[in-house]
């Protein structure tokens, strides 16, 4: 992390969430860096794990062979990232709106965990998607991206909301990096101490902004970089009445 100077604020709020956006793929869904403000997760309904007193007659489709169905069941967290993703979703608007908790999600997308079958027609809702589609043959990943333009960046914050977070999304289902170009408008900041999983490192491009990470207040300047460990409650605050850009990045890609 930098070495700034510690400062102390008072309390600020981030602010994020996402507008839909997609990519080409070929089922009619839309389906991420997108933050709500749901604070930790309490009170979640975590319906992510399968378990022996799942209903009977309530099972996810599989094949007959073994193989298959093991090879079905490793996909499904992949396709439900890829769903959120071109949907524009951040994981934690994703379970704000499924009624679980973000480490449910996360688990499931990385395939930690099979999630129920009540669980994933509650995400597939969301995503605009069904039980159907998903485990069809006709199911294809989305051609991934070399460049990707202005327009194709996925807008992770709500419409009006004064930070913006455009995250550089080319469809691939295989990287490891996510990357964020931020614009804070004066006196803006995002929701209140975030916590996922994994890395940040960012530059502040133009302006200045402050970073909270638990209790301590960094200050940076413009030519300023960051890391911090995302696990760590933190905030972003610009204090100026100027716009603030940074570029960031971020593992892994989703939280």
């Amino acid at each position: 992390m930098p070495a700034n100077n510690a400062l102390n604020n008072e309390e600020d709020h981030r602010d994020t969430n996402t507008p839909d956006a997609s990519c080409d793929a070929s089922t009619d869904t839309d389906a991420s860096k997108g933050t709500d403000n749901e604070g930790d997760d309490k009170g979640a309904d975590d319906d992510s794990v399968c378990s022996d007193d799942d209903a009977g007659d309530d099972s996810l489709p599989s094949a007959a062979p073994a193989e298959t169905e093991a090879s079905a069941e490793e996909d499904i967290g992949k396709k439900i990232n890829q769903l959120r993703l071109a949907k524009g979703y951040s994981q934690r608007k994703l379970a704000k709106l499924a009624g679980l908790t973000n480490t449910s999600i996360s688990s499931i997308e990385r395939n930690k965990v099979s999630p129920a079958v009540n669980t994933l027609k509650a995400i597939l809702t969301v995503l605009g998607s069904d039980l159907t589609t998903f485990f069809s043959d006709e199911w294809k990943e989305p051609k991934a991206r070399v460049v990707v333009t202005p327009k194709d960046l996925l807008e992770l914050s709500e419409a009006g909301s004064r930070v913006s977070l455009k995250q550089v999304y080319n469809c691939s289902t295989t990287k490891n990096l996510g990357f964020l170009i931020e614009t804070y408008q004066p006196n803006s900041s995002t929701e209140e101490k975030i916590a996922h999983e994994g890395e940040e490192i960012g530059t502040v491009i133009e302006g200045k902004i402050l970073i909270r990470v638990e209790e301590t207040t960094y200050l940076l300047n413009q030519g300023d970089s960051y890391v911090i460990d995302t696990m760590k409650p933190h905030t972003f605050i610009n204090p100026s009445d100027s716009i603030t850009r940074i570029v960031s990045a971020h593992t892994p890609t989703t939280y």
